[in-house]
């Protein structure tokens, strides 16, 4: 991670609105954001055209790129609901100039080997879309696909030859489902776009957040692991405090990010 770039997720800061979000993570010297999009958040798929053009806009006022608009489809899941989501969030992300539509496996009640032939399906289908939108489809370690070996299964057959799919890799959850670290990476290798950092206390089924560097994952050999790859891509910090209210604000979260990447 050493010559990585930083980026930071809205998903730390629920309270603060869209610009004030922005000029935080440009005041920390953050490159791009994972703007989070759900039908209760500022950023929504029901955003007028004007909305769009006015947030793309002030993404480079503040010199920000849109890693990512972090969505909460879940490709795992069914229903015809789902694939129309995940076009619309593709629209979203094209008009707001995003690298990237985050999704999720979902799928934590379906048999493994229905929810990998849905999460194929549904991915490959919306490829083309993707591609013509020039957004990448990232689908991230998390829910029923954990692991690096989870999310392998799935976004090797419905990515093909093909460069529109990629992985986000949460260093949080292969951890705590137990999966090695280098086992992780070498899943991950071929399709991993960004990973988002985090640190965290207490067992691994029911972590908390921690500040960067003082929690138990074990960020040093990730990061080193990382860096034996030649990852150089982007490290956006997932501060997860829409879920954990008691923890600190992002503007600490963010100076602790930026000093332990300073002193790799």
């Amino acid at each position: 991670m050493s010559s990585s770039r930083l980026a930071v997720s809205s998903l730390g800061a629920p309270e603060l609105a869209v610009e004030d979000f922005l000029a935080l993570a440009s005041r920390h010297g953050c490159g791009a954001v994972e703007l989070r999009c759900g039908d209760d958040q500022p950023v929504r798929v029901a955003l007028e055209p004007a909305n769009r053009s006015a947030l793309r806009a002030r993404l480079a006022d503040h010199g920000l790129d849109l890693l990512a608009v972090a969505s909460y489809v879940r490709v795992c899941e069914p229903g015809p609901e789902v694939a129309s989501s995940l076009l619309r969030h593709i629209e979203l992300a094209n008009d707001l100039g995003a690298h990237g539509v985050r999704v999720f496996p979902g799928g934590t009640d379906q048999p493994a080997a229905e929810a990998d032939a849905r999460a194929v399906e549904r991915l490959a289908e919306a490829a083309p879309a993707a591609r013509a939108a020039g957004v990448r489809l990232l689908l991230e370690t998390h829910d029923s696909h954990p692991r690096g070996a989870d999310v392998a299964r799935v976004v090797g057959p419905a990515a093909g030859d093909g460069d529109d799919i990629g992985v986000v890799w949460d260093l949080l959850h292969p951890w705590r489902h137990g999966e090695d670290v280098a086992e992780t990476a070498a899943a991950l290798g071929p399709w991993l776009d960004y990973v988002q950092v985090k640190d965290a206390t207490g067992p691994p089924s029911a972590p908390v957040p921690a500040l960067t560097g003082s929690g138990d994952m074990p960020l040093a050999l990730m990061a080193d692991t990382l860096d034996a790859t030649g990852y150089t891509g982007w490290v956006s910090l997932e501060w997860e405090r829409a879920w954990h209210p008691q923890v600190p604000p992002l503007d600490q979260a963010l100076a602790a990010t930026v000093r332990w990447l300073a002193e790799r």
